[in-house]
C-alpha cells in the first residue's frame, strides 16, 4: 500500500542507517531532546519545501486529498507565512491585471495582514462588522458585505476575513464567498483557527464552503508542532493562485524549514486517514455536552459556534477575566487566552477526561459574583496617511497617556490575539485611548513629532 506518511518514513529511515553525518544541523542528530536523530535539513532524497517535487510534494498532495483542495502547501512557519503568501498573491494577480492591489477586510485581521500589506502597498477599506462588541470579533452580514460592495467604484481583488476569531465566532463563509465572487473578488479567510472544522459534522471548512484560498495553523488545534501550517487553493479558484502559491510562500519563508515540522505535517495526514476524524466529532460532542454541564452549574459563556472551543464571558458572571484566568492556573487549568472580558479554553482529542473533570470540578468550587460592567467596543478612527507610509516614518513608543492625537506607525500588540485596536497610519483618539487602557496596553508605537529648531 502507497504510504501515508513519505516524510516520516524517509526520515526514519535516514536515522536507523547511521551516516556519518557530515551535513547540517550541527548536533549530527546527537542531543538532550530526543527529536535530533531525524531532524535534518535538504539532504539527498529529502526534497526541498520551496521546490517540492519529490516526498514533500507527494505529503502535500496527500493533504490536499484530505482537505478536498486543488493544492494544499506546508508552511513550518505558522498561518503568519501564509497570510504573507496569499496577499502577495492577490497582489501579484491583481498588478498582473494592470490594477494596484486593493482588498476589503475585516478589522480584527491579524497583525501580520496589517505589516504585510503595508509592506506590499496594498490599499485596504476595513469592514467594522456588526455589533462589534470585542477586540477579537468583527462579525460581516452578507447582505452588508453586499450593499459595500455595491457602493464602490473600485472593486477589491479581495475580501479578506478571519474566521474563526479567537472567542470561536465562525463566520457565514457560504454565503460571504458567493456575495465576494458576484462582485468579482476572490474571497481569502484566516482560518488559522480551523485545521479541524474539516472533519466536524457539517464540514465547517472555509474551502468546502466556497472560499478562494485560506491558511490553516495545524498546529493550533491538530496534533501538530508549533509552526506547522497549510495553504490551501480551492479547486474552483483562478489557476494563477495555485501556480504561484509555492513561489509566494518562498517570497517570505526560511530557507531552513524545520524538517522536524514538516514531518508532524506528514504524520497528522496518517492519522487522519486513520480515523482522527472520528475522534475530532466525538470530542466536539464532548464538548458540547461540557458546555451545558458548565452552563448548569451557572457559569455563562459566550454564545459562539466553533465545535472546540469555550469562552468564558467573564464579566457575567462578576470576574475580571485575567483575574478568573489566574483562578484556573492556580487549579492546575492553562487557558489559552484571557483579556478583561472574556478566558477562551482551546480543546483537542488530545485533552483527557482528567481536564474535562478537573475544569468542572474547579468551576462548582469558585463562587460566582454579580456581574460586572462591560467596556464596548465600537468605534471608527480616522486614517490619517496610508500604512506603508506609517511604516516607514521614523517612529517611537510612547506612554498610552501621551499617544492622544499622535498616528499609529505599526501594530505592535502580542499574541495572542494579535489584533491591533488601532492600526497603522490612523490617528490616535480619546476612545482608542480608552480601549488601550482597557485592554492592558501601556505603550504604542507612534509617528515621530518633527520638533521646530
Amino acid at each position: 500500500m502507497k504510504t501515508k506518511t513519505p516524510i516520516c518514513d524517509f526520515a526514519e529511515k535516514y536515522s536507523a542507517q547511521k551516516y556519518a553525518r557530515f551535513h547540517m544541523p550541527g548536533h549530527k542528530g546527537n542531543g538532550f531532546l530526543g527529536c535530533e536523530t531525524v531532524d535534518i535539513t535538504e539532504i539527498n532524497g529529502a526534497d526541498s519545501l520551496y521546490e517540492a517535487n519529490g516526498i514533500i510534494a507527494q505529503s502535500e498532495r496527500i493533504a490536499a486529498e484530505l482537505y478536498g483542495t486543488g493544492a494544499t502547501f506546508y508552511s513550518a512557519e505558522g498561518s503568519s507565512l501564509c497570510i504573507r503568501a496569499m496577499l502577495y498573491l492577490v497582489k501579484l494577480q491583481a498588478e498582473n491585471n494592470g490594477r494596484k492591489p486593493f482588498i476589503l477586510a475585516t478589522r480584527n485581521a491579524h497583525k501580520v495582514f496589517a505589516l504585510t500589506v503595508a509592506l506590499l502597498d496594498i490599499d485596504v477599506m476595513w469592514l467594522n462588522g456588526y455589533d462589534r462588541a470585542t477586540l477579537c470579533d468583527c462579525r460581516v452580514k452578507p447582505e452588508d458585505l453586499d450593499e459595500t460592495l455595491a457602493k464602490l467604484e473600485r472593486l477589491p481583488d479581495a475580501v479578506f476575513i478571519t474566521s474563526p476569531d479567537y472567542l470561536g465566532n465562525i463566520a457565514n463563509i457560504q454565503d460571504l464567498s458567493a456575495t465576494a465572487h458576484k462582485h468579482g473578488s476572490l474571497f481569502v479567510c484566516d482560518n488559522a483557527h480551523g485545521a479541524y472544522l474539516k472533519f466536524v459534522s457539517g464540514n465547517l471548512h472555509p474551502i468546502d464552503n466556497g472560499c478562494d484560498m485560506c491558511c490553516d495553523s495545524a498546529h493550533k488545534t491538530l496534533p501538530c508542532l508549533t509552526g506547522g501550517a497549510y495553504l490551501h487553493i480551492n479547486k474552483k479558484a483562478p489557476i494563477f493562485l495555485k501556480e504561484n502559491a509555492r513561489d509566494a510562500l518562498a517570497m517570505f519563508g526560511s530557507t531552513s524549514p524545520s524538517y522536524l515540522i514538516l514531518q508532524s505535517l506528514d504524520k497528522a495526514n496518517g492519522l487522519l486517514f486513520d480515523g482522527y476524524g472520528i475522534k475530532i466529532k466525538q470530542t466536539a460532542e464532548r464538548v458540547n455536552t461540557l458546555k451545558s454541564e458548565i452552563e448548569n452549574a451557572g457559569w455563562t459563556l459566550l454564545k459562539t459556534n466553533e465545535p472546540l472551543k469555550i469562552t468564558f464571558d467573564c464579566k457575567e458572571n462578576g470576574y475580571d477575566g485575567r483575574d478568573f484566568a489566574k483562578l484556573l492556573i492556580k487549579n492546575g487549568i492553562m487557558p489559552e487566552y484571557e483579556e478583561t472580558d472574556y478566558v477562551v479554553l482551546m480543546i483537542s482529542p488530545e485533552n483527557s477526561n482528567h481536564d474535562f473533570t478537573v475544569l468542572l470540578d474547579t468551576l462548582k468550587n469558585l463562587p460566582l459574583k454579580q456581574k460586572k460592567k462591560k467596556e464596548t467596543f465600537s468605534f471608527i478612527p480616522k486614517t490619517a496617511m496610508p500604512m506603508k507610509q506609517a511604516l516607514e516614518t521614523p517612529s517611537e513608543y510612547v506612554d498610552i497617556n501621551e499617544s492622544l492625537g499622535r498616528i499609529v506607525a505599526c501594530p505592535t500588540v502580542s499574541c495572542p490575539p494579535a489584533v491591533p485596536i488601532v492600526y497603522g497610519g490612523e490617528r490616535i483618539d480619546r476612545r482608542a485611548v480608552t480601549l488601550f487602557e482597557y485592554y492592558g496596553i501601556t505603550k504604542v508605537k507612534v509617528i515621530k513629532q518633527i520638533k521646530d529648531c
